[in-house]
């Protein structure tokens, strides 16, 4: 992996521990440096998961992605460090149970005996810290309050905002994944026609002052965990992408310009 290149990128000396202090640190950074977004597949195009692929991207182009490419690079560079990282699949809690699925990537981080989860790739209102990975855990992050509790054989992450108002983010299982279990999901989750991925563009950013999120026709913008949001229109785009995410975009057509078309 092109370790110096990506620490450069997030500002970060080489000398690094694989302790907690260090894993907090390159996840705040991480969370801090790389967008969120999935411009690759409303360009039409696919999401590759090997490693040159990615640090050209992230490294090279200035872009991001979504959780699998996140996690994915995280994950190896916790590996140049020293961590020994396992890769879990997740169940987003969002729209009917009966359609919820193993479409997200977390990790598993042992360090002194803890497991921690660390999670760069939940998009906008995720975590910016790992969290240790116990049944209570909680944590204040950038205005939302996140905790972790046990269901049965399942942990649950849940985020609370200032209104005291909690919803359940995601689920996992302790099962280690293979690189093919990923690869699996990736290709669902990038190219089924119900994915979200594909019926809505999405650009996000996550710091501690201001979470930003532009889907589709909807604008957000999180400061001390209360959100306040505009609807634009979609001519709107190349400007705010501009403006808000230091981001050209393409001209298009996109996908979800498409998936439009046939609802």
């Amino acid at each position: 992996m092109r370790l110096d290149d990506y620490l450069n990128r997030l500002g970060i000396q080489r000398n690094l521990e694989p302790a907690a202090d260090t894993l907090r640190r390159l996840h705040v950074a991480h969370r801090e440096t790389f967008l969120f977004e999935n411009l690759s597949i409303q360009c039409g195009g696919g999401i590759s998961l090997a490693l040159a692929d990615l640090e050209r991207k992230f490294l090279d182009r200035g872009r991001g992605g979504y959780c699998f490419e996140h996690n994915t690079l995280f994950r190896t560079a916790l590996g140049e460090i020293g961590f020994n990282a396992a890769t879990l699949l997740g169940r987003v809690r969002r729209g009917p149970p009966e359609r919820w699925c193993r479409t997200h990537m977390v990790l598993r981080v042992p360090i002194g005996g803890e497991p921690w989860l660390a999670d760069v790739g939940f998009g906008a209102t995720g975590t910016l810290e790992p969290l240790p990975l116990r049944d209570g855990a909680h944590s204040t992050q950038g205005g939302f309050t996140y905790a972790l509790r046990r269901e049965d054989h399942l942990w649950v992450l849940s985020m609370s905002d200032a209104t005291a108002a909690t919803q359940d983010l995601y689920e996992f299982s302790d099962e280690p994944q293979t690189p093919w279990d990923i690869e699996v999901a990736n290709h669902f989750t990038s190219t089924h026609p119900e994915s979200i991925f594909r019926r809505t563009l999405t650009i996000q950013r996550s710091r501690r002052a201001e979470r930003l999120v532009l889907r589709s026709d909807v604008l957000e913008r999180y400061r001390d965990g209360r959100v306040t949001s505009e609807t634009i229109d979609r001519s709107e785009w190349p400007r705010l992408a501009r403006e808000l995410f230091d981001l050209t975009l393409p001209p298009g057509p996109y996908v979800c310009d498409e998936s439009v078309l046939r609802t």
